[in-house]
């Protein structure tokens, strides 16, 4: 799912000579992840409700590791096969209703630049861009949001 989502999303944003991610490395990065999570933490999953009950979703709420008194968003991917159902919005606003609950009053996430898709649907949701910026990978942004709970 992880896979889908990022190649379908992330399409034009890298240079075309970076490698597709591959499953086994997104599956250990998010294993890792979720293992390394402590207190105030929360990953949620969404599932097909059918007998499979196939993963179409995930989202990650964590305490900001550069900023103690507030909260990241991290890993919110949909399945696209199951983009614009609302999947989505569902786990954002579960994962905002947890760290609200956690206490804290500021959650940040980072976007692509050029990920003109999830920044409009932030927007929408109530995100703001902060001047904040990262490069991780040579020409490839992300930009810092910001939302008071």
């Amino acid at each position: 799912m992880w896979q889908r989502a990022a190649l379908v999303g992330y399409e034009g944003i890298f240079p075309p000579d970076v490698p597709a991610p591959r499953p086994e490395v997104l599956v250990e990065r998010s294993r890792q992840a979720i293992a390394a999570q402590g207190y105030n933490a929360l990953v949620l999953v969404a599932c097909h409700t059918g007998p499979e009950g196939q993963v179409v979703g995930t989202i990650a709420a964590v305490p900001d590791p550069d900023e103690t008194s507030r909260a990241q968003l991290l890993r919110l991917y949909v399945d696209p096969g199951h983009w614009g159902r609302g999947i989505g919005r569902r786990l954002h606003d579960s994962a905002l209703r947890h760290l609200q609950g956690a206490g804290y009053r500021v959650v940040v996430l980072w976007v692509l630049e050029r990920n003109l898709r999830a920044r409009a649907m932030y927007e929408r949701w109530g995100w703001r861009a902060t001047p904040a910026r990262q490069c991780d990978y040579p020409g490839v942004t992300e930009i810092c949001y910001l939302l008071m709970l």
